[in-house]
């Protein structure tokens, strides 16, 4: 096990295998530092044909693993693979992405890594630097999908939705001999969500985890966004019904004494979208809005789950036609003013 600190915050890498520790000279190694250009950095070192994990959560035995224990770090959020012919990175499917030299990366794509090379996770920067390897052709073709990847990327005004399974990770530790059983639940439920929000003309972003993230895009000049805000809200109300449907169903809900509740924001802005890496049909949202969302969903407390919150753009969008509580105004981070937020109730007709 390696440790580190940083800002007070221990870290560590588990491995509980001996060959970490027994390595062949023959094999190359590289290293990983974490924050770099920052007091209390540190050195992972590793080695040809090892996988780091890289996430909030512990890992079981046998797994080497960099536990980043902040909050907008998944479990599971990502991996290095030191193969023979270089080193890669692939995102997990996490909440908040990876982000490789400013450049978001699709989940499930390997990216190739090369020395210098910063990766982003939440708060935390690792500063890559791998032995020297002799791949010329795929350098090419690595740096030739990234450059198309931001001429892909475009700017438009989107109504994001983001949702949350309440208490979702204590369902987790309660049920922690059979994660199967809670993530074949979440995934019945998304599998119902995705379908209402095709159904009310919103695009699915990503399911990752407890979360489901969609928008509608809203670029129509006579209606000024008002109507994807609307059509949003309008599904997020539908969303709350039908999530009332599933939890009565032991089919899709198994779980008596966890309630089903979903706990759901919306946001509107401009945000970056474009299909990231060579997938076409995995589409990605960057930016202020983005964040800001995420940012919402987590001020749902715990006395009122189930709750749809919203912006004041959303707000200001959708008011003609659609009841809202206004709770108050809001510090959020990364925002230097107050954020105004609404309860969203009902239509008016």
């Amino acid at each position: 096990m390696i440790l580190g600190k940083y800002k007070g915050t221990t870290f560590a890498v588990d491995a509980s295998t001996s060959e970490d520790i027994y390595r062949c000279d023959s094999m190359r190694t590289g290293t990983l530092t974490v924050n770099p250009d920052t007091p209390e950095s540190y050195i992972v070192e590793l080695t040809e044909g090892e996988v780091l994990q890289i996430g909030r959560k512990p890992a079981s035995g046998g797994v080497k693993k960099l536990v980043l224990p902040y909050p907008e770090v998944s479990g599971q959020h990502s991996e290095i693979r030191c193969k023979t012919e270089g080193w890669t990175i692939i995102d997990a499917g996490s909440t908040n992405g990876t982000m490789l030299n400013g450049g978001r990366l699709t989940p499930g794509k390997e990216y190739h890594l090369h020395s210098g090379d910063r990766v982003k996770i939440a708060q935390y920067e690792l500063l890559v630097n791998p032995p020297e390897f002799d791949h010329p052709n795929q350098d090419d073709d690595t740096d030739d999908s990234q450059d198309r990847t931001q001429f892909r990327i475009q700017m438009m005004n989107a109504t994001i939705l983001v949702g949350d399974i309440k208490g979702f990770t204590s369902l987790m530790e309660h049920h922690a001999n059979q994660p199967m059983l809670v993530m074949e639940a979440a995934q019945k439920v998304f599998d119902n969500l995705n379908d209402e929000i095709n159904k009310n003309y919103g695009q699915l972003e990503k399911i990752a985890g407890d979360a489901i993230m969609a928008y509608w895009q809203g670029n129509d000049a006579k209606t000024g966004g008002g109507l994807s805000a609307c059509q949003a809200c309008f599904t997020a109300l539908k969303l709350k019904i039908l999530t009332l449907k599933l939890a009565a169903d032991k089919k899709v809900w198994p779980f008596e004494n966890h309630p089903l509740m979903l706990d759901m924001a919306l946001a509107t802005g401009p945000v970056a979208s474009g299909n990231l890496g060579s997938n076409a049909s995995n589409p990605a949202l960057l930016g202020d809005t983005a964040n800001l969302v995420f940012r919402l969903e987590k001020l749902i407390g715990d006395d009122r789950p189930g709750d749809v919150i919203v912006e004041g753009a959303t707000y200001e969008l959708a008011k003609d036609n659609f009841k809202f509580d206004f709770l108050g105004q809001f510090n959020v981070k990364g925002r230097q003013k107050p954020v105004d937020v609404y309860r969203l109730i009902a239509p008016i007709s």
